[in-house]
């Protein structure tokens, strides 16, 4: 009885929040931004949990533990549904190149320098361990959100290069970081074998990307014939659900798994462009219980240790985003300058970095991943409040002098 009551609360939530939130702006201060990126669910969570009044218990939330993996698969599936190489072809192949570049010094800067802060702050914890976060932290560092791009839309001087440039990088950056994170929970099911760790690693790998590929065919070749696009919603729904409480209960992330049958049926179906907003308006209630029920889940770790890794995080995102730009602009031959300012529209994590780092939370229980966690969602948290003064510190001030 109490899940259920819980379960109408946040549908009452849900309701009422989609109506005032998420809502473009001409201008975006960081506490406008607070709201439309809908963070202060995770607040709201943070109260309704056992935290606060207890609404959501540790009982509840594991009764409702369903509907986090729906929302992580939903977010992965509407992230990989819009990777239609149709629209990648209509970007140079540059352009691809420089998500590549990105994601890797991104991550190897970010893995290498917090493996070093890890290591001296968490010496007792088992090195595997470290190694793993570490690896996790420099995924996380290099994943960016379109939330703060279409909130700022109305902003956005036109269709410069820098705007169709950065639209580009953020709408496919994530699909490395959304990868390394299939492959390192690959690895991570065989820590305590002594042998062929690599093999059976590579093997979960390619379980993880074949399943969804199979049932992304089989499903547009049953939903082939005509059928309205109500009712395919509603299909899809039920896949997303099938697939992604499939992925959670064999440990595979399920913000990959949906992710893959999200490319795969978008790029099968001739629905795209009719389907894409009616996904997005069931996207807006889900996200919101979604965020509640991570705030719930939250066991808030805070001491001088999360409070400088997140200080870490947030000093290499920035590095890894910003100094390489003028050394990729002279390997990949771009046509305009690639300032280093440039790199700060990227500081916004948003949705895709929640589900990232709740990813690894329910995968591994372990002490050292709600350390992870914690670090991760206050990184969000203050990323989200600097990305307006960074989104207009960049992309806004080089469209304007480009014009000029």
């Amino acid at each position: 009885m109490h899940a259920i009551y819980a379960f109408g609360l946040l549908i009452l939530i849900a309701f009422l929040g989609s109506q005032f939130f998420f809502r473009k702006k001409k201008f975006l201060s960081p506490l406008t931004f607070f709201f439309l990126s809908g963070l202060i669910y995770i607040f709201l969570g943070l109260y309704l949990g056992k935290n606060g009044i207890n609404v959501l218990s540790s009982d509840v939330i594991t009764g409702l533990s369903p509907l986090i993996s729906l929302g992580l698969g939903w977010i992965g599936f509407l992230f990989g549904f819009q990777l239609e190489l149709k629209y990648l072809r209509r970007f140079p192949g540059k352009y691809l190149g420089l998500s590549w570049l990105q994601f890797l010094s991104v991550f190897l800067v970010a893995a290498s320098m917090l493996f070093l802060v890890i290591k001296e702050l968490y010496s007792s914890q088992p090195p595997f361990l470290l190694y793993g976060m570490a690896v996790a932290l420099g995924l996380l560092a290099s994943l960016n959100s379109p939330t703060l791009l279409n909130a700022a839309s109305s902003a956005l001087p036109g269709r410069g290069n820098y705007t169709y440039l950065a639209r580009f990088l953020v709408s496919v950056c994530g699909f490395w970081g959304i990868a390394g994170l299939a492959l390192l929970s690959s690895f991570w099911h065989y820590p305590f074998f002594d042998s062929n760790v690599i093999p059976k690693g590579l093997f979960v790998f390619l379980i993880s990307t074949i399943f969804p590929v199979i049932l992304g065919i089989v499903f547009h070749h049953l939903t082939a014939r005509k059928i309205s696009d109500e009712d395919l919603l509603v299909y899809l729904l039920g896949l997303v659900f099938f697939v992604s409480g499939t992925a959670f209960y064999f440990n595979l992330p399920p913000l990959y798994v949906c992710m893959i049958l999200g490319m795969t049926f978008s790029n099968l179906t001739r629905k795209q462009e009719r389907l894409y907003p009616l996904f997005f308006s069931t996207e807006k209630p889900l996200y919101i219980i979604f965020l509640i029920l991570i705030g719930a889940l939250w066991d808030l770790q805070w001491d001088y240790r999360v409070a400088l890794l997140v200080i870490a995080l947030l000093a290499v995102k920035v590095i890894g985003y910003t100094l390489p730009l003028p050394l990729f602009k002279r390997i990949l031959g771009f046509p305009f300058s690639l300032p280093v300012v440039f790199g700060l529209c990227f500081l916004s994590p948003g949705g895709i970095g929640i589900a990232f780092a709740v990813s690894l939370k329910l995968a591994y229980p372990l002490p050292l991943t709600d350390i992870f966690l914690s670090v991760a969602l206050l990184m969000v948290i203050v990323s989200e409040l600097l990305s307006p003064w960074a989104l207009r510190s960049s992309l806004i001030k080089l469209e304007s002098e480009e014009k000029i």
